[in-house]
């Protein structure tokens, strides 16, 4: 699958890859003052390396595993996040940080960096509405993550705790 970013050809598929080089730039840096200021969550005290010698299958071996690919370290308070990114399948590429903060609307988490994100997201990326929206829909058939303790799921086999989150209520 070709992206702008491979294969820029038109003068409009030129300014999209500039836009979205920029507006991941922006990101990184407002980034880490959302989840510095705008988070509760104390620091979990994990490293990548840490994480990675989870056992293998569990959650937190994969998450240490995703940061190491990514080649990031997790952000002291926002641990959960990261773990959000590998039990819905969100990388961190601009698009999917994106697509991660509809997911978390639509499962009911209402943050100044959810409603920023799904202001901004409608004026700059018109192109990915399609995904925008069903990554709003895939939350809102998830189970409310609110109500789990995510660090606690660190040690179980990941598939069942993927799987857990989308099973339907009896």
């Amino acid at each position: 699958m070709k992206t702008i970013a491979e294969h820029p050809k038109s003068i409009f598929d030129h300014l999209m890859f500039i836009h979205l080089k920029t507006s991941s730039w922006v990101a990184q840096l407002i980034g880490p003052a959302v989840f510095n200021y705008g988070t509760n969550e104390k620091n979990w005290n994990l490293t990548t390396e840490r994480l990675i010698r989870f056992p293998e299958g569990s959650l937190g071996k994969a998450v240490g595993e995703f940061l190491r690919e990514s080649n990031v370290e997790p952000l002291a308070g926002a641990e959960y996040h990261d773990i959000q990114h590998v039990l819905f399948d969100y990388s961190i590429s601009f698009k999917d940080e994106i697509g991660l903060q509809f997911f978390l609307h639509g499962n009911g988490k209402i943050s100044f960096a959810s409603i920023s994100t799904i202001i901004g997201a409608w004026f700059i990326l018109p192109s990915q509405w399609k995904y925008l929206r069903s990554s709003f829909q895939k939350g809102k058939k998830c189970k409310d993550i609110s109500t789990f303790d995510l660090k606690e799921l660190l040690h179980q086999d990941l598939a069942q705790v993927k799987a857990s989150f989308f099973e339907e209520n009896h």
